[in-house]
């Protein structure tokens, strides 16, 4: 589908007018950010811009050509098509993107854009970035992200964008730091010299040097006019008089001459130009169909030989195209002469295109022959492939919106395409009426494909709008009733069922329909729907509080998506957050801060509560541990200003508990519950009840339960009570820890010292076992001191067990406190282990490799440090457990130290 040939410069006669002038100033432009030609058609910019990309591929630059049509505005064919452009130009360069674009999957703009940028700082030689025919892009959002990538593109990186009107993007820092280089009209009319080669080569004819000033003078070096008046120049008997009657810069010469250069061809020549000039590009094969005849060939390379503004478009010389305003003077001729042939053409090139696979062109030619029954059937035929795997959103949009209403309605697939855009798009309420609208259309029959793929798209329409109960619901009827064929389908409800479970507390039957997806998505290799497998398996053990599990997962997922899509993709981003939020948890803060980078480009794309929560979450949570209190704050603003724009209660009303929980952490009590009080989260009515918080989410119940302690602690020690017994109930096992922590700190406030370490050691117990730090230290400040008391066995009152608390998870929670540690009192070690000797001394790789296990490392990243393979590290930690007389990891870590080998 894609047209190579605007990934390539036109091809241009060796023998073409040199012009050094220009190109020294073009030269300079390799040392600027941004090139800006402004110019109206006819100024040669195409032709100066191919001549000075062979030149700085002479000097060891990279070059990246696109040429730009109407069909550009829609941002994600843009990217895709300067995705190519770079790979074509480096075939390092653009992987990612494209990796995204080719794999079946909705790609998403954020996340190509993200991938470009990071393609062009990996860079290793210059890189030259040329846009031609920029005013065909009016796209606002397209404006927006190249100035993105302007913004951001690291030295050696160079653009140009040429254009006929003035560039619609954000310059103006670019000026004041010197790396923009602005070139117009004045720089690309030819001068007097150049004038006078250009004409002598273009007419053949020698000139007086009064008369070639009479022309430059009057074109003001405009190309196109005095090619045009060369041409003519050429074939006229009377050149005195063809220059006293040439009148000046206006643009009606265009007309004037192109009758003189026209109306002289013979007939069949001139007819093929007219034809011809309907098609944006072409090729013979094109010309011989639209126009009916077999030696199209042969009239190319003669319009090419009588220099008749024909521009070849690649290397090979296959496809071609008229010169802006040539074509223009042309296809009005054209249709003042026959509407009816000019329909005709149209029609004729858009059954090619369609049979070439070009749907693009096929459907543009389908509404230039006005032949809207066939437009709208090549929609419908196209839809499908356009919004699910090639997420060009706009393109399909501006197709429906040229079709008569009562065509769309005729044809679901247009209405399906026009659902699913509207869903993945955001536009939650249109997509709600429409899939209504298709509902009702296939009411009643049992066995419709159209019915199958409507209640699909409900199904996802559901979990992206955040109603997992309806979600599990709809999906898991649709798969009852659903034979097995549609692989993909069977995958994409599954792992909506998987939502819906996760959300309701279903686990178990949520592992499962993980279980259907992943077998029906590996057969077509749908990356994108394993990476939302993986994604959905980690919320999962978020939820269940098994973030040891979480991460496992994590590492699983985001390897796996690295290898088929890249990580700076969309896909990727799904695990990226999640595991940031994880890693954040484990007080792996930099690990955190790296993977929300990734992930964080993508963020208000997730349709998901729980991703697009876990990346404000963990990004404000970080801000504030630097200190950026108000950018923290001002960070979950916005995602609860997202919340409310989308429709997502969830994810505003959890954003809202997180400012309220800053300011607790600030010591500002009164701002929190004023601030809690207008969200609703808290109030002093009598009836108010602690089981009204059983619909909140987790996150919410603990902050109101937080604020409900400081003005009510009967109330709060009864609402506290009955969410420890629903998260027991529903298996939420962080959920517990968190609520047995403050119980803990409760206990201790009201003076039952006894009491409140038996609950922190339950509490502490559970948080080892479910991979919790910072929940211990964001919370209330009492909980690192109780901490303290424990591991140093300082008071007569802590607990006696004959299971303790691992020390080395009490000394990492009062690391993340911030906590020295003092030596533990209570529990000393053994003699007899420290005694004990090893059965072998641990050789020096094998004690880096235990040092780099204490860190907190994992297999990968152990294999990367030490650039071994993940085999050899897991030999080597076989041996290292068998030296030391353990079978794991932790016991690995626990003996090193009695020894003490750490």
């Amino acid at each position: 589908m894609l047209v190579r040939s605007k990934l390539a410069p036109p091809h241009v006669p060796l023998s073409l007018l040199a012009r050094e002038q220009l190109s020294a100033l073009l030269q300079i432009g390799l040392a600027k950010r941004l090139v800006s030609i402004t110019a109206p058609a006819g100024y040669g910019k195409t032709t100066a811009l191919t001549q000075f990309v062979a030149r700085a591929e002479g000097l060891g630059v990279a070059t990246a050509w696109l040429s730009l049509d109407a069909e550009d505005n829609d941002p994600l064919r843009f990217m895709r098509y300067l995705a190519e452009a770079l790979h074509h130009a480096d075939d390092t360069l653009g992987r990612n993107a494209l990796a995204q674009f080719g794999a079946g999957t909705l790609a998403s703009l954020d996340a190509v854009v993200t991938s470009l940028l990071q393609d062009l700082a990996a860079g290793t030689r210059p890189l030259l970035v040329v846009f031609d025919d920029f005013h065909l892009v009016g796209s606002d959002l397209v404006h927006r992200k190249l100035e993105w990538l302007l913004a951001h593109a690291t030295p050696g990186v160079s653009f140009i964008v040429a254009s006929r009107t003035r560039l619609p993007l954000s310059v103006s820092q670019l000026r004041v730091r010197d790396e923009l280089l602005e070139l117009d009209a004045a720089h690309f009319g030819l001068r007097l010299d150049e004038a006078a080669e250009f004409i002598g080569r273009v007419s053949g004819t020698a000139l007086e040097r009064s008369q070639i000033e009479t022309l430059h003078d009057r074109t003001e070096g405009w190309i196109a006019g005095l090619q045009l008046a060369s041409l003519a120049l050429r074939d006229s008997e009377d050149k005195a008089a063809f220059l006293t009657a040439f009148s000046g810069t206006d643009r009606d010469i265009t007309d004037y001459l192109g009758e003189q250069v026209l109306d002289r061809l013979r007939p069949d020549l001139r007819e093929f130009l007219l034809g011809t000039a309907m098609l944006d590009r072409f090729c013979a094969e094109l010309c011989d169909e639209v126009l009916d005849r077999n030696d199209s060939r042969a009239l190319l390379a003669e319009v090419q030989a009588r220099n008749l503004f024909l521009a070849g478009l690649d290397r090979s010389r296959t496809w071609f195209r008229y010169h802006h305003l040539f074509a223009d003077y042309l296809r009005t001729r054209m249709r003042e002469q026959s509407a009816e042939r000019t329909r005709t053409i149209c029609l004729r090139a858009s059954a090619w295109f369609d049979r070439n696979g070009l749907p693009h062109e096929a459907v543009r030619y389908a509404f230039e022959g006005r032949d809207l029954e066939r437009a709208a059937d090549l929609v419908a035929q196209f839809s499908g492939e356009l919004v699910q795997h090639r997420g060009e959103h706009a393109t399909l949009l501006h197709w429906i919106a040229r079709l008569p209403p009562a065509l769309v309605q005729a044809r679901p697939q247009i209405r399906i395409g026009h659902a699913w855009s509207l869903v993945l798009t955001r536009r939650y309420p249109e997509a709600d009426r429409e899939l209504l609208l298709l509902e009702a259309h296939a009411a009643g029959a049992t066995d419709d494909p159209v019915r199958r793929v409507v209640e699909m798209i409900r199904c996802v329409y559901f979990a992206l709008t955040d109603q997992p109960a309806l979600a599990k619901a709809r999906s898991e009827a649709w798969l009852q009733q659903t034979p097995r064929g549609d692989d993909f389908a069977v995958g994409v409800v599954a792992n909506v069922l998987a939502f819906g479970c996760c959300a309701t507390d279903d686990f178990e039957r949520g592992v499962q329909a993980l279980a259907l997806a992943r077998t029906s998505f590996e057969p077509s290799a749908a990356h994108y729907g394993i990476a939302w497998a993986g994604a959905l398996q980690m919320m999962i053990a978020i939820r269940r509080g098994d973030y040891h599990a979480a991460l496992a997962e994590a590492r699983r997922g985001i390897a796996e998506v690295e290898r088929s899509l890249g990580v700076s993709s969309y896909a990727a981003s799904m695990p990226l957050l999640l595991a940031a939020e994880v890693c954040y948890e484990h007080h792996e803060l930099e690990q955190a801060q790296r993977l929300l980078d990734l992930g964080l480009p993508f963020v208000d794309e997730h349709g998901l509560v729980e991703m697009t929560a876990a990346g404000y979450l963990t990004r404000a949570r970080l801000l504030r541990l630097r200190g950026e209190t108000a950018g923290a704050d001002t960070c979950l603003l916005e995602g609860e200003s997202l919340g409310h724009r989308l429709g997502l209660p969830r994810l505003s009303r959890v954003l809202a508990a997180e400012r309220c929980a800053l300011r607790l952490q600030a010591g500002a009590v009164d701002d929190a519950l004023k601030l809690a009080q207008s969200y609703g989260l808290l109030r002093h009515d009598a009836g108010w009840r602690g089981t009204a918080l059983e619909a909140e989410p987790d996150a919410v119940v603990l902050v109101t339960l937080r604020l409900l302690h400081a003005v009510d602690a009967a109330r709060a020690n009864g609402a506290l009570s009955d969410a420890l017994r629903r998260a027991q109930r529903d298996g939420h096992e962080a959920q517990r820890v968190r609520l047995l922590l403050l119980r803990a700190a409760q206990q201790h406030r009201a003076l039952d010292a006894g009491p409140a370490l038996r609950t922190l050691d339950e509490a502490l117990h559970a948080g080892a076992r479910c991979g919790l730090v910072r929940s211990f230290v964001d919370g209330d400040p009492l909980i690192p001191e109780l901490v303290e008391q424990i591991h140093g066995r300082r008071g007569p009152l802590v607990p006696a067990t004959h299971n303790p608390v691992p020390q080395d998870y009490l000394e990492t929670l009062l690391r993340a406190a911030g906590r020295t540690i003092a030596p533990a009192a209570a529990t000393p070690v053994r003699a007899t282990d420290a005694a004990r000797p090893l059965v072998e001394p641990l050789t020096e790789r094998e004690l880096k490799i235990l040092r780099l296990l204490d860190a907190g490392l994992g297999n990968r990243e152990l294999a990367a440090s030490l650039f071994l393979a993940e085999a050899t590290v897991k030999w080597h930690l076989h041996r290292i457990f068998a030296k030391l007389g353990v079978k794991n990891r932790t016991s690995a870590l626990a003996r090193a130290r009695e020894i003490p080998l750490l």
